[in-house]
């Protein structure tokens, strides 16, 4: 599958400015956008394009489109693919975005669960959040996170376009843009689980599947387990 993760890309004071900021802008009414070339007006909009500029490399990119996750209970999100839901609803294809990426930004035992493109899938990755995670995935593939306890489960997430959505805005918060720095890290690619697993059934767009997934989790590992 085409999913990539790094070791914590941020230093610890990095990873602190950034996650203040999301948390004094969360809520957003909706997604938001922020050009390759754009002047950033605040923290996040400078982590995107320079998390992208030390990390990503896609020629025919021109912004992003961001959003961020907060849980507050046993909230999760439900099975998706990313994709332009403008040019959907008017009738058209689905268009793709070049990559998805998440942040994590604290830790957490409750995985970002990706399902490869079969249905039912024949292969499942396991993301699990840890304080300056970083992930990048093929935006066609389906993800989510289950209802758990995910209190405190903070992300920060965008996707890399090659032209900018209808409807998307700059998020016209400004505040002073604290440069993050970054370690430079390896890309790994997700292990294969080899132990005991226990099998979940869920939904998507109302048809039930079964998968199998890791009987442990600890923060920070990535898991691909065979189905």
């Amino acid at each position: 599958m085409n999913v990539t993760t790094y070791p914590p890309i941020l230093d610890s004071y990095s990873l602190l400015q950034l996650k203040n900021e999301v948390e004094h802008f969360a809520p957003l009414d909706r997604n938001k956008w922020i050009g390759i070339h754009d002047e950033p007006e605040n923290t996040i909009e400078k982590y995107i394009q320079d998390s992208f500029d030390f990390n990503l490399s896609y020629p025919t990119a021109v912004g992003f489109e961001w959003w961020i996750q907060i849980f507050t209970g046993e909230d999760g999100i439900p099975f998706h693919d990313n994709h332009d839901e403008g040019a959907r609803m008017n009738g058209g294809e689905k268009q793709y975005p070049l990559t998805s990426t998440i942040t994590y930004l604290t830790n957490s035992v409750s995985p970002t669960i990706i399902l490869n493109a079969d249905f039912p899938p024949t292969e499942v990755v396991f993301s699990v959040p840890e304080e300056g995670k970083f992930l990048t995935c093929d935006p066609k593939y389906i993800r989510g996170v289950h209802p758990n306890n995910n209190k405190g489960r903070m992300t920060l997430c965008y996707d890399v376009w090659h032209y900018r959505p209808i409807g998307l805005d700059r998020v016209g918060l400004i505040s002073k843009p604290v440069p993050c720095r970054f370690y430079k890290q390896n890309q790994t690619q997700p292990v294969t689980w080899l132990g005991k697993t226990k099998d979940c059934t869920s939904n998507l767009h109302d048809k039930m599947f079964t998968f199998n997934y890791p009987t442990i989790y600890r923060e920070g590992e990535t898991w691909k387990v065979i189905q």
